[in-house]
């Protein structure tokens, strides 16, 4: 039991490399349109999906103009876009968005007019701002993934703790019920004592009075005494069912005990089961906490 508890602990965490943070780069390429070749910048942004990545750079280019980003060879443009950190005046935007085994690459050329690109050597500031433009999108992308990773782990912790708490109270249902049957026993035990030493006293009493009653001449006295027999028959026969109501009471309560009793390890042996899982999760949020925090801080 314990090295299986040990290997399935490890081999969650072996598996915690796969979920660290990446890095974004970012660096000047160029960009072909048409025939020629112009200054751009390149951004990669790992594991957010290529239609997602797609999506919200259409968005992000649309935001504030009037103008619609349009499809062309492989490229996406669009014509009077409003990037205020990078320029005051609307430009034009030519972009390639490229699909990678772990990460989509995202390479922009900026046009501030006619002929006139953001690029290293003429357009130092405007560069530095389109450089944390892009980047400021890369982890946006980036960071609303890893957060929507991190409230799926969050939750599949919530889903264990609440069976780990639902086995607990299981067995502490188990043992409930086990106080309460060696309760019902103990009173139970105590009524039969009772009982039996009415039974008895009542068994006495009919045997001396059927005595008295065979003695007795036909007429009213044997005809009271009659009754008074018949009485204590019915007080004897209520006596006799109370001891086997006490006697069942005490066996169901019995069989009750012998079955929390059996039950109880497998409840036991869940919960550790589960503390397994919780201390495993526990690790995969907090690396994903971690993935979060470093992405805001890059």
């Amino acid at each position: 039991m314990k090295t299986t508890q040990t290997l399935f602990i490890l081999l969650f965490i072996s598996t915690l490399g796969s979920f660290a943070q990446k890095p974004i780069l970012i660096y000047e390429e160029n960009i072909q349109l048409g025939n020629n070749y112009y200054p751009g910048i390149y951004v990669t942004i790992p594991e957010v999906p290529f239609e997602s990545v797609q999506k919200n750079w259409i968005k992000t280019m649309e935001s504030g103009s009037k103008s619609k980003a349009v499809f062309e060879n492989g490229n996406w443009s669009i014509f009077g876009a409003n990037i205020k950190s990078v320029s005051p005046t609307p430009l034009n935007i030519y972009s390639r968005i490229e699909n990678r085994d772990s990460l989509v690459g995202l390479l922009v050329s900026l046009e501030l007019k006619k002929d006139d690109f953001v690029q290293k050597g003429i357009h130092e500031t405007e560069l530095t701002s389109a450089r944390e433009f892009l980047k400021q999108f890369a982890r946006d992308q980036y960071l609303k993934l890893a957060e929507e990773q991190l409230e799926v782990e969050e939750k599949k912790l919530s889903d264990i703790e609440k069976e780990f708490s639902s086995f607990k109270k299981q067995e502490s249902r188990l043992e409930k019920s086990i106080r309460s049957a060696e309760k019902t026993i103990k009173k139970e035990q105590e009524e039969l004592v009772a009982q039996n030493v009415a039974l008895n006293s009542v068994s006495v009493e009919i045997a001396s009075q059927t005595l008295q009653y065979n003695e007795l001449a036909d007429g009213t006295a044997k005809e009271e005494r009659a009754k008074y027999l018949k009485s204590l028959d019915k007080r004897k026969s209520k006596i006799t069912k109370a001891i086997k109501t006490s006697e069942k009471k005490i066996e169901k309560a019995n069989a009750s005990i012998r079955d929390a009793n059996a039950r109880i390890p497998q409840k036991e042996s869940l919960q550790v089961e589960a503390r397994n899982k919780i201390a495993a999760q526990q690790t995969v949020v907090q690396q994903y906490k971690d993935k979060v925090a470093k992405i805001i801080q890059n």
